[in-house]
């Protein structure tokens, strides 16, 4: 979340840089203030890495669990309820990181185009030069992950809830053999 409000912060910078009578101090300073966001990403990143990933491994299974349970459990008992919000916690768990991960992927890559919302036309080659390889440097979103196996994305979250029916399937195709 503060990464993504750190990008805004930088994007509406990047918009209001007219305002400034030295705009290539202004762009250097926004450089700046990019690499210390993406310092701040890849520590985290660095911190969170085997966090997530065991984190997302074990939801897995446990809404494939879950859903198995409430399969086998009377409708509508307390361990019925309980099986359903114990789910439904897991399921909301796993998409908070995936939302706020997709955030930050979706407002780093709004940060070139924050640069074109600026009217860098009456500005200095200089400026100019700098504004291009600024761009340049931030084509690439920022985007966080589990170990690099996989990006907190909501299309991840698509892949966590389809892998936890197939856990769920497998356990109630085994329940069903017996």
């Amino acid at each position: 979340m503060y990464i993504g409000a750190q990008c805004d912060i930088l994007c509406d910078e990047l918009r209001h840089l007219h305002g400034f009578t030295n705009i290539n101090k202004r762009v250097i300073e926004c450089v700046l203030h990019h690499r210390a966001i993406l310092k701040f990403a890849e520590d985290s990143n660095r911190f969170f890495n085997w966090i997530v990933l065991v984190q997302f491994f074990t939801s897995a299974v446990s809404i494939g669990m879950t859903m198995f349970q409430l399969t086998v459990v009377t409708v509508f008992s307390s361990e019925f309820y309980s099986c359903l919000f114990y789910g439904n916690a897991v399921v909301v768990e796993i998409f908070m990181y995936c939302w706020f991960g997709n955030e930050v992927e979706i407002k780093s890559s709004n940060i070139p185009y924050a640069v074109f919302e600026f009217d860098w036309t009456e500005t200095s080659l200089e400026v100019k030069k700098n504004l291009i390889f600024f761009v340049m440097r931030c084509r690439t979103p920022i985007k966080m992950s589990a170990l690099n196996l996989f990006y907190l994305t909501l299309d991840t979250f698509m892949r966590i809830l389809r892998t936890s029916w197939s856990y769920f399937a497998v356990l109630h195709q085994v329940n069903g053999q017996e």
